[in-house]
C-alpha cells in the first residue's frame, strides 16, 4: 500500500510541474516534457540533503499549491529556490522516493522521461536516508489533499 501511495504521489507531482516553467516551451506530444523545460532542468545540480529538507518543508503546502498553482512562485521564493529548482525538486524527489521505496521504474514510465529525471545512485542514497521523514510528510500532504478533494472527508462533513 505504501508503495502505491508513493508511486501515485510521485506521478501526481511530476505532472504538477508549475505551469510557468512548462510555458517556456511548446509541448510536442501529450505526455512529453517540452525541450525548453528539459534544457532548464538539465542545468540543475543533483538532489541534495538541502533539497530533501526543503521538500519536507514545502510538501505540507501541496493543498494550497494544487488549489492555486500561481502560489508556486511565492512558495519557491519563501524557500529561497528559483522556480526551476522548485520544479526540479517537486518532480524528482517524489519520483526518487517511489523508486527508493521499491516501485518498478518501468511501471513509473521512467524510461519515457528525460534522463535528467532518472535518479543517480547518490540521489537514491540521500532519499533512502530520509525515506521515513519524506514518507511521513507525503502521507500528511496526501491526507490534506483528501480532505479538500471533492468527495473527501471535508466534503462529507
Amino acid at each position: 500500500m505504501r508503495n502505491k501511495t508513493l508511486t501515485a504521489l510521485a506521478l501526481f507531482l511530476l505532472l504538477a510541474v508549475p505551469a510557468r516553467v512548462l510555458a517556456q516551451g511548446e509541448s510536442r506530444e501529450y505526455g512529453d516534457i517540452p525541450q525548453a523545460v528539459v534544457d532548464s532542468l538539465a542545468k540543475e545540480p543533483p538532489i541534495s540533503q538541502a533539497d530533501v529538507d526543503a521538500y519536507i518543508k514545502i510538501i505540507p503546502e501541496l493543498p494550497k499549491l494544487m488549489s492555486d498553482p500561481q502560489s508556486a512562485d511565492g512558495l519557491a521564493a519563501a524557500h529561497q529556490l528559483s522556480q526551476v529548482r522548485f520544479s526540479y525538486i517537486m518532480a524528482k524527489v517524489p519520483l526518487t522516493m517511489a523508486i527508493a521505496a521499491g516501485a518498478d521504474p518501468k511501471a513509473l514510465g521512467l524510461e519515457e522521461l528525460p534522463t535528467l529525471l532518472h535518479p543517480s545512485a547518490e540521489e537514491l542514497a540521500v532519499i533512502k536516508a530520509n525515506l521515513r521523514a519524506l514518507s511521513e510528510a507525503a502521507a500528511e500532504a496526501n491526507r490534506s489533499l483528501m480532505h479538500i478533494a471533492p468527495g473527501g472527508a471535508a466534503a462529507a462533513d
